[in-house]
């Protein structure tokens, strides 16, 4: 197991401050290379779980939960309040403990049916392991995959029913974060610009280069105009680094 150093606390403490997680069902969208998707939501999961010690949902569409899992282990993060919901493998969602929604089935290709999912765990029913009243956070993987199952216009929907089941199954909401990369989806990044309260961007070395809050350009947490952008990424090899990490 690799442990955590200074960077990677570092790291983690200034996503924490870019990040609101008790104000109201909000969505923060972080755009970054797709090379670096699994990488940032690595670093998304330690921050919320190690740094704010939150309850969280990760949907993974992209891969399967295991992979995640086993990269969080492998690099010492508590996965204690950490809730899979697998929309790829043939597990409908899973934790540690196991099996959490095996009526879940559907996956990506119907990712319509997902918000009413949610709202049937509030409060969770006897013999499944998530409330939706008890999360704090929710991390899907990489949004963007959704438009291999499905079409833009049942994402937008999707979306739209989304934001108001995650405002209203617990009076503080619960916070989403995305991860994707504008380059390669401006259309989808767009619509959910719109969605969003703040709009992080990365450069290509994982540097906070801008944050948008609702559109309106906001400096990076300690950067003026005459410094440099603040690194948030720039790790050793010891830190969030696998073979399998792409």
């Amino acid at each position: 197991m690799r442990h955590a150093n200074e960077k990677d606390i570092q790291l983690a403490q200034t996503i924490s401050s870019m990040i609101e997680t008790d104000a109201g069902g909000l969505i923060y969208l972080v755009n970054t290379k797709h090379t670096n998707l699994v990488r940032v939501n690595l670093v998304l999961l330690k921050a919320f779980l190690d740094e704010k010690k939150l309850r969280g949902l990760m949907i993974t569409i992209d891969r399967p939960h295991q992979y995640v899992s086993h990269l969080l282990q492998l690099h010492g993060v508590d996965q204690t309040n950490l809730t899979f919901v697998d929309a790829i493998s043939s597990h409908a969602a899973d934790t540690k403990a196991g099996a959490v929604a095996p009526e879940f089935q559907k996956g990506p290709f119907h990712i319509e049916t997902l918000p009413d999912f949610f709202l049937k765990q509030c409060p969770g029913p006897s013999g499944l392991q998530i409330d939706m009243c008890k999360v704090d956070f929710v991390i899907i993987d990489n949004v963007a995959t959704l438009l291999i199952y499905n079409t833009m216009e049942s994402i937008k929907s999707f979306f739209q029913k989304y934001v108001e089941v995650l405002k209203s199954v617990r009076s503080t909401g619960i916070q989403t974060t995305l991860v994707m990369d504008r380059e390669l989806h401006p259309d989808l990044f767009k619509f959910i610009v719109e969605l969003s309260k703040k709009t992080i961007e990365l450069g290509p070395d994982m540097v906070v280069t801008n944050v948008n809050v609702l559109g309106e350009p906001v400096q990076p947490p300690g950067r003026s105009t005459h410094q440099t952008p603040l690194e948030i990424g720039k790790m050793d090899d010891s830190i969030l680094k696998s073979k399998d990490v792409t």
